[in-house]
């Protein structure tokens, strides 16, 4: 069975040879124009989408990783485990690794929400 996508860029490339046939070269290059420029904006919305997708995704693994942090301090508090060499060593590589995650937080996600808090004050103003 045809794939509906073949027909539409047939009917697509048929039109616009009839278009170039009966009415000249300019409308062509401006269906031509309309064309790519309807693609773009859908591949341009699939990119965002999938961008705030993975942006989610990531902020709810800080989230879990934090989680698991506190969890491990509350464990190390606890008197059956308190002093215990081994947690201490979890304790400090796990705040090595959100040290190393809060770094890649700020330097690529707390500058887009300071981007978005200006633009957002910038439409508050009259």
């Amino acid at each position: 069975m045809i794939n509906f996508n073949y027909i539409l860029i047939a009917s697509a490339i048929l039109n616009s040879i009839l278009l170039m046939f009966v009415v000249g070269v300019v409308p062509f290059f401006l269906y031509f124009s309309l064309i790519v420029n309807c693609g773009l904006i859908w591949y341009i919305q699939k990119i965002l989408t999938n961008s705030n997708n993975l942006r989610e995704d990531v902020y709810k693994i800080f989230s879990e990783i934090e989680s698991y942090s506190d969890h491990l301090d509350q464990i190390h508090e606890m008197e059956t485990f308190y002093g215990d060499q081994n947690l201490q060593s979890l304790i400090s590589h796990t705040r090595t690794l959100i040290n190393n995650i809060i770094d890649v937080q700020e330097k690529y996600y707390d500058n887009l929400e300071v981007i978005e808090d200006e633009e957002s004050e910038e439409d508050q103003t009259p």
